[in-house]
């Protein structure tokens, strides 16, 4: 089976990351790991330090998974487990731990209006849908609560 890796501009527009890909994970771990698997694939397809939609300090989106200066890993997921979204119907959490039918970043990865209309569009936005594998890792790791590994 081949795995098509695309490069995403930064959110579909003019000067993304060249490293940016929506298939950061070709193969999806039988148990992956936030540190090592989901906050790299997250950084690759939606932002890091320097570059495209949900990076840095003053992130386009709603949330940044920026690392460096001061910022962790840990700091990251933090904010995503257990945190009330701003962009979402009432009841979901960026990441439900043990809960991915209630996890907003699956939702948003995974359907073309989240969440119902007016809650914008599948992300990464202008670009291709992320990968199975990659769906299926952060399922997976939002399946084992969400762990801080």
């Amino acid at each position: 089976m081949a795995t098509v890796t695309l490069a995403l501009a930064a959110c579909g527009g003019p000067g993304g990351s060249a490293g940016a890909t929506t298939c950061p994970i070709p193969v999806a771990p039988a148990s992956p790991t936030f540190s090592g698997d989901i906050l790299p694939a997250l950084q690759g397809s939606c932002g890091s330090r320097s570059s495209t939609c949900h990076s840095g300090a003053a992130p386009t989106g709603h949330f940044s998974f920026a690392t460096g200066a001061g910022r962790t890993a840990g700091d990251v997921r933090a904010d995503l487990v257990n945190a009330v979204p701003s962009n979402a119907p009432p009841g979901w959490l960026r990441v439900a731990p043990y809960d991915p039918a209630r996890s907003w970043v699956l939702e948003k990865i995974t359907q073309d209006q989240p969440g119902g209309s007016g809650y914008g569009a599948r992300m990464p936005y202008g670009a291709a849908d992320v990968c199975a594998a990659t769906v299926q890792a952060i399922r997976a790791w939002i399946e084992r609560g969400g762990p801080n590994d």
